[in-house]
């Protein structure tokens, strides 16, 4: 994304607030691992929407006077030594390119302009991005921020920003959507890489560096998630991510894995035998997720349908065709076999944020997902894939990934 793209996020954004309101926002920073080492930093994604910087310590302050925002970016000042250690910092004119904030200053201003401004009375109102995973951590930013200035400042009222932001993540521009179709590339590169290299005495560690492989030789450093890698009993672990045991003759494969491409994430998931040859009951149930997860597809209509839509018609025929292949008595609860939701937004984060009780919209990009595991008979798997929502339907942005099973058979043979 460029410079323009994050003005025109903010732009939008600031068409919410009124005068005398300003906008706070935090990248963050590395949270501490162990003795003096931080985890890698990863930024905040509202704020990396709304300004396009991903070093950490960066602040955005935006305040409305008059009809008019201004807006100044905060970073870390340029440090030779501490650069030599850690890292290039980001130049104000680096900063301003990327952002198409023309006020850049150093991140220790940051307080002392808030201050000014408040004191000078053109601040009654401060909105903050209180997300609801943060709900109760001290140690978050914004959470943290804001019980100063309400200590300093009582008068000071505090909207959240949060539920505006993630609505405005929720409908991807075109440049957005082309870069998940980029990433998608990669992810399923990846898949297929690993359904060639898949055999079995191989260990589950071994497959996963086949797709981590793939990403580095596409300039793609780590994966969207911690990959899932699983095969036989392990599949049952919904978010396994212990990849160490040895691929079995006559078990199933799952993978849910995907690809990052300039910040853009992709979510699919896709089941394959390690021996090449899907078995004649592994065969059944896998027909059954596939046909559900294309009659998901086939429901997407714009303004018309809902999540929940799309969640009740997976339970319900996934209960149904259970039922008819006798892995379910009539009446007996489906969750005995389908453990988790049908979709999720699927963008900045991979479980992207987005409001669900809507009726879908063009430029929603999400998954549907189609979960079966039968633990006594050891089969567990899902098929998930990702579409984006159009004027007339959805496009299958996950289509080039192949999923039915003669297809699957051919491509490891």
């Amino acid at each position: 994304m460029n410079a323009e793209f994050h003005r025109s996020r903010r732009q939008q954004f600031y068409g919410t607030m009124r005068d005398n309101e300003a906008l706070i926002l935090f990248a963050g920073s590395a949270p501490r691992k162990t003795a003096d080492a931080s985890y890698r930093f990863f930024a905040n994604r509202n704020f990396y929407y709304m300004t396009g910087i991903l070093q950490k310590e960066s602040v955005l302050l935006a305040v409305k006077r008059d009809g008019d925002v201004e807006e100044t970016l905060f970073v870390l000042p340029k440090d030779q030594k501490a650069e030599r250690w850690q890292g290039r910092r980001l130049a104000a004119d680096d900063a301003s390119e990327l952002s198409g904030i023309e006020a850049v200053k150093d991140q220790a201003q940051f307080e002392l302009d808030l201050k000014a401004a408040i004191n000078r009375g053109q601040i009654d109102t401060v909105w903050y991005d209180f997300d609801p995973f943060d709900v109760g951590r001290k140690d978050a930013p914004q959470n943290r921020h804001c019980e100063t200035v309400r200590a300093d400042y009582p008068a000071i009222a505090f909207k959240n920003a949060y539920l505006s932001i993630s609505r405005a993540r929720a409908i991807k521009t075109p440049d957005e959507i082309d870069t998940i179709r980029e990433a998608m590339c990669i992810t399923r590169d990846g898949i297929h890489a690993m359904m060639k290299a898949a055999k079995p005495g191989m260990y589950e560690y071994q497959l996963e560096a086949v797709f981590n492989k793939v990403l580095a030789d596409a300039g793609v450093r780590e994966p969207a998630f911690e990959n899932i890698v699983s095969s036989g009993r392990n599949n049952f672990c919904i978010h396994y991510d212990e990849p160490m045991d040895m691929l079995n003759d006559g078990d199933l494969i799952l993978v849910d894995v995907g690809a990052r491409k300039n910040e853009y994430s992709n979510d699919i998931s896709r089941a394959f035998p390690v021996n090449g040859t899907f078995g004649e009951e592994q065969k059944t149930v896998y027909s059954i997720a596939l046909k559900i997860n294309k009659e998901l597809m086939a429901m997407l209509v714009p303004h018309e349908v809902t999540f929940a839509d799309i969640e009740a018609r997976c339970r319900k025929r996934v209960g149904e065709e259970l039922t008819r292949a006798g892995y379910l008595a009539e009446g007996e609860d489906v969750k005995k076999y389908h453990w988790h939701g049908g979709t999720h937004h699927v963008g900045l984060d991979v479980h992207d944020v987005g409001t669900q009780p809507v009726p879908i919209e063009p430029g929603m990009v999400f998954t549907i997902d189609v979960g079966i595991y039968i633990e006594e008979r050891n089969i567990g798997f899902r098929v998930e894939d990702d579409v984006v929502v159009t004027e007339t339907g959805y496009e299958h942005l996950s289509a080039g990934i192949v999923r039915e099973m003669d297809d699957i058979e051919a491509m490891m043979c």
